[in-house]
């Protein structure tokens, strides 16, 4: 099967092989021909010249002689060295014996003519003359007639007297003129015989047979080089194509996981966060209720630990969606300062109960409005604050926020957020992996300060989808600097930034110990133009206040080994006293109300400060009744209690106004009936998707609360059925999912949902959704 598996290979390798051999052998084949051919076309062209100069032998004198000669080397030095077929060997060499022959005849003939001619006397004159007229006759045009006189005359010449006058000349004139008489016939057919000779047309055709092998062997030799990388090209083409299937197939297999994956995780996902729901709404719903110091304490850590298991929850989810590229990055329009009041909310109390200073020091030119996604720059800033409040033993973290301008495109702006920690550092080993999933310091880190090692994974990947940049600066023992910029974009009709009213001549006493705070504070206060004095302990203060008239004072709550009721209980009946006293804490002012002994009404600034949060306490006037708490304290705090009224307090709805909550969990439907109940709205409910479209059709509900996965018929087929009925306009259908991907909010649109929630269930959040499709009591 294998051998079968790779036929295409094979196939390519062979004909590869067949190609590259003839194209080899025909190169070695041309090599041979061609050398054939360079003597056969030398001897195509001595040749007529020979036979030109053996025909004309007969008239030519001694250099033409030397040249026919030479011209006869030269053609017997070729003969060594060419090849040819037997007909063409067997003319050349009858042409070079006749040619030898006739030119040896011819030279003997030549040489008798000369003898017969010289101007010996001889006794009878006469008859040799006549004998010498008639050879030159005959040579010119032989006759048999004359052959015979000639003969006749011959033999009439006496040679036996030996006493006759140059006797032996005349012998020899009678033997050369019989010589001339027997052969001159000869000589002629052989002349005749070279001249009908076809050796040259023979030469001729051989090179021509030659000249076209050779043309054949190069197309021969062209086939095989162009068909080797024809081969060689086809067989690159096979491989490729086997690896881009094969890593289609990879890509597919890794595709198929990563769905898989996702949809493991949004299972486990579902099935955590359902129970989830359920935990973290009954502790919510029983912390509103009257309880005793120690069962709301343990109350509390069983909301935090839900709380920490639905952040890993979520990072986990969010991880999965990055990976599958189903995390979408919004752009709209959002406010910085609550964004800011969010990161205060979450983190200000966790710092001070740690006994660790959070401070914000922010560029007052930071816009209002920003376009971007204000849900994923929130998630980022409150991993890395909350990191570094939790790998911070003491000392203070600081969240520095400025704009600067990007050299690298064309200086455009961006936003530069920049926290700096005291707490335990990173090694340069550390720093290297630090952004790497499930990874965090060392093994000793995780089993002291816990965590999944995906939150700065996270981070990095979302900055990365927001054309961010993210680095660490940070030395073991002394603390780190981890620097975040994104791009600063603005709305058109973006809101200005706050205008920052200054206080030109107020006077400010600032009771706080940690000196970066003082800083920082110090800093807001010159550039609102106010004189501010500057102390960490009570009885400086008091000195101060003994000393100067202020007309405000911030006390920190938390100071070292005192608190600032201790300064306020000891200035409050003093003449000296400042004109507003204001305190400065992350806890909530209900808590410090509690905790006071102090019988008269506390101002309340939430830490950490803002340069607005200042300006605001500043700009308020000199009057008792005004309620700072209401303008400042409750924008910086979580709701403490969210009181919910009795069934019997709301305001009563019609029963066509109802909503319908479609839940088959029974603690999620008694969490989520009380939730809307205390936003003054009826509740009826329905356990699957069968019976609730049974109540739509008996009643009408402007709103239905449907959950996704449940028994019998999910959320997804009723709505399916519904709409058949219902259009979006007559009835809203909102999703209840724990899956709250791109892909599933998509889908939930596509089958005619109006929006969706996420569990678990948060008052605000419920409150938000429904606000946009139905009229809630403000009560």
């Amino acid at each position: 099967m294998k051998l079968f598996k790779y036929s295409p290979e094979i196939i390519c390798l062979l004909l590869f092989t067949f190609f590259s051999s003839l194209w080899v052998y025909s190169i070695e084949e041309n090599r041979k021909k061609t050398m054939r051919l360079a003597p056969l076309l030398t001897l195509e062209l001595l040749l007529p010249q020979h036979k030109v100069q053996l025909l004309n032998a007969n008239f030519s004198d001694q250099l033409h002689y030397d040249r026919l000669s030479q011209l006869q080397s030269e053609i017997e030095s070729l003969l060594f060295h060419i090849t040819i077929s037997p007909q063409s060997e067997q003319l050349l060499k009858d042409y070079q014996r006749t040619s030898l022959n006739y030119i040896q005849l011819i030279s003997m003939l030549k040489t008798s003519q000369r003898l017969i001619t010289s101007t010996v006397q001889f006794e009878d004159k006469k008859t040799i003359d006549t004998i010498r007229l008639l050879l030159f006759s005959f040579i010119t045009t032989p006759n048999k007639k004359e052959k015979e006189r000639i003969i006749e005359l011959l033999n009439s010449i006496d040679i036996s007297n030996r006493e006759q006058v140059n006797w032996p000349y005349l012998q020899l004139i009678k033997l050369h003129s019989l010589f001339i008489v027997n052969n001159h016939e000869l000589t002629a057919t052989y002349r005749q015989k070279l001249i009908k000779s076809a050796v040259v047309e023979s030469i001729f055709k051989a090179s021509e047979q030659l000249h076209i092998e050779i043309e054949q062997t190069t197309t021969r030799q062209l086939t095989g080089l162009f068909g080797a990388i024809f081969a060689l090209l086809l067989l690159f083409m096979v491989i490729l194509k086997r690896h881009q299937y094969a890593l289609k197939e990879t890509s597919l297999a890794h595709q198929k996981a990563v769905e898989v994956k996702t949809q493991f995780l949004a299972n486990m996902s579902h099935e955590i966060r359902t129970p989830m729901t359920g935990i973290i709404g009954l502790v919510e719903l029983i912390l509103k209720t009257k309880l005793d110091e120690e069962q709301r304490s343990y109350l509390e850590k069983v909301e935090f630990s839900a709380a920490s298991l639905l952040v890993i929850i979520n990072d986990i989810l969010d991880f999965s969606k990055i990976e599958s590229g189903q995390l979408p990055i919004e752009s709209i329009i959002w406010r910085h300062d609550k964004l800011i009041d969010n990161i205060t909310m979450m983190l200000g109390k966790v710092a001070e109960e740690k006994n660790i200073e959070l401070i914000f020091d922010f560029d007052p030119n930071i816009p209002t409005e920003m376009v971007g996604d204000p849900v994923r720059v929130n998630q980022i800033l409150l991993n890395l604050l909350s990191n570094a409040i939790k790998f911070t033993e003491q000392g203070h973290v600081i969240l520095k926020t400025s704009i600067i301008k990007d050299v690298r495109d064309n200086f455009s702006e961006r936003i530069l957020y920049q926290i700096q920690d005291t707490g335990i550092g990173l090694s340069a080993e550390q720093q290297t992996k630090l952004f790497q999933r499930f990874t965090q310091a060392d093994e000793s880190t995780t089993r002291k300060y816990g965590g999944t090692g995906l939150g700065l994974a996270i981070s990095k990947l979302l900055v990365d989808l927001m054309d961010g940049e993210i680095s660490v600066s940070s030395e073991l023992g002394k603390g780190s600097i981890f620097t975040l910029n994104l791009p600063l974009l603005t709305a058109k009709s973006a809101v200005p930034p706050a205008q920052i009213i200054k206080q030109k001549g107020m006077r400010l006493l600032l009771l706080e110990d940690n000196k970066v705070t003082q800083h920082v504070i110090e800093k807001m206060a010159k550039y609102l133009d106010v004189k501010i004095k500057v102390t960490s302990t009570v009885a400086q203060a008091k000195a101060l206040c003994l000393q100067d008239q202020f007309d405000i004072a911030l006390v920190d709550w938390n100071l070292d080994g005192e608190t600032g009721l201790d300064f306020i209980e000891a200035i409050k009946n003093e003449s000296c006293c400042p004109t507003r006293l204001v305190i400065c804490s992350a806890y909530s002012q209900s808590f410090i109300e509690k905790s006071s002994t102090i019988n008269s009404d506390l101002h309340y600034l939430a830490k950490p400060l803002t340069i607005t949060s200042l300006s605001e306490i500043l700009n308020v006037e000199n009057n008792e009744s005004t309620d700072i708490s209401s303008n400042i304290s409750l924008k910086h705090q979580a709701i403490e209690t969210e009181k919910i009224k009795p069934q019997n307090e709301k305001t009563q709805l019609s029963h066509e106004h109802t909503i319908l909550l479609v839940e088959d969990n029974k603690i999620n439907q008694l969490v989520a009936t009380k939730l809307l109940s205390s936003l003054g709205l009826n509740v009826d409910v329905a356990e699957n998707g069968i019976v609730a479209i049974e109540m739509i059709n008996k009643n009408h509900y402007p709103v239905v609360l449907m959950d996704i996965q449940m028994p019998i018929m999910d959320g997804k087929e009723a709505t399916i059925e519904l709409r058949k009925t219902y259009p979006t306009d007559q009835l809203t259908i909102i999703a209840l999912t724990a899956n709250i991907t791109e892909d599933e909010i998509n889908y939930y649109r596509g089958i005619g949902m109006n929006g969706h929630l996420g569990k678990p269930y948060e008052l605000e959040k419920i409150r938000e959704i429904l606000s946009g499709f139905y009229p809630l009591s403000d009560e």
